[in-house]
């Protein structure tokens, strides 16, 4: 829960190795159609930290740069904590990209089982963080949202650069938000999987177009969720707890009604372990904000 004033707790210093596992665990999430990488970042306890310090940069930082030099450029920009959490999404995503997106035509029912879990353990865990007041009114309207999310048709609009940068941008959007999937956004839009394949081919000017529309987006963006987290925190965790409850018609596994008994023990296991690792990564995180 937060404190009576709402007010945003002080980030909670992370050692490197820490940030960058976070990092690669927010790459793999944002490779699954679903899944966010929001949601690890909230889970593990540098969700404040990663909003404040995108939300630092604006038209004075080139000022700021110029005038104060690198070091404190870097410091008042949080650059260290940014740039290995980057560096392991980096690594993170086209990872995954190249091993879950085979494991998705294979073995889908076991993949979304565990993201099933994950997801819906992260459901109790950001909503502990809320008031139950808000849980019932606007955690409601979040799952709602996510639900017809959920049932948007898949379209097509293009690979216009101006498409692509665009897409970025949304896709920016959704990757900060617990319960709101970027890979999910690239899904509607039809572009999942041209963006996968210029992304493990190195396809650069699509690419640069894409990163373009996301630094823009989750700059902007970043800077209206830090102005709502920090006078209404407990109402914005009701929302994206609502809209990650909502999330889970992505992930529902039984789809099919076909299955044997050991692929549903399978699928149970993998719902359970997926659940495990959010409770692992609360408990470390709790442990940290403790020590601080």
């Amino acid at each position: 829960m937060t404190d009576a004033s709402g007010a945003v707790p002080s980030p909670v210093r992370h050692s490197h190795p820490g940030v960058f596992a976070r990092g690669l665990a927010m790459g793999m999430a944002e490779a699954v159609p679903g899944v966010s990488g929001g949601t690890i970042a909230f889970v593990s306890g540098i969700y404040d930290e990663l909003v404040g310090s995108i939300a630092a940069f604006s038209h004075a930082s080139a000022s700021t740069l110029l005038r104060d030099g690198w070091a404190a450029f870097a410091r008042g920009h949080n650059l260290g904590f940014l740039g290995v959490l980057g560096a392991g999404m980096a690594i993170g995503l086209p990872l995954t990209l190249w091993l879950v997106v085979g494991l998705l035509e294979s073995h889908a029912v076991y993949v979304t089982g565990f993201f099933f879990g994950l997801i819906a353990a992260s459901v109790v865990h950001v909503g502990l963080q809320s008031s139950w007041r808000g849980l019932l009114t606007l955690g409601l309207v979040g799952v709602l949202g996510g639900v017809l999310i959920g049932f948007l048709e898949t379209g097509s609009v293009g690979e216009q650069s101006s498409v692509i940068f665009i897409a970025g941008a949304l896709a920016a959007t959704a990757w900060i938000l617990p319960g709101l999937s970027g890979a999910f956004v690239l899904v509607i839009l039809g572009l999942y999987e041209p963006m996968a394949g210029a992304l493990l081919a190195a396809d650069l000017p699509v690419l640069a177009t894409f990163a373009a529309g996301l630094v823009i987006g989750v700059v902007f963006f970043s800077k209206l969720l830090a102005w709502l987290l920090g006078r209404a925190r407990s109402a914005v965790l009701a929302l994206l707890t609502g809209l990650m409850a909502g999330s889970l018609v992505q992930l529902w596994p039984w789809r099919e009604t076909d299955f044997s008994d050991t692929v549903v023990a399978a699928v149970v296991a993998a719902m359970v372990a997926g659940a495990l690792v959010v409770g692992g990564l609360g408990i470390v995180s709790a442990r940290r904000r403790g020590d601080a």
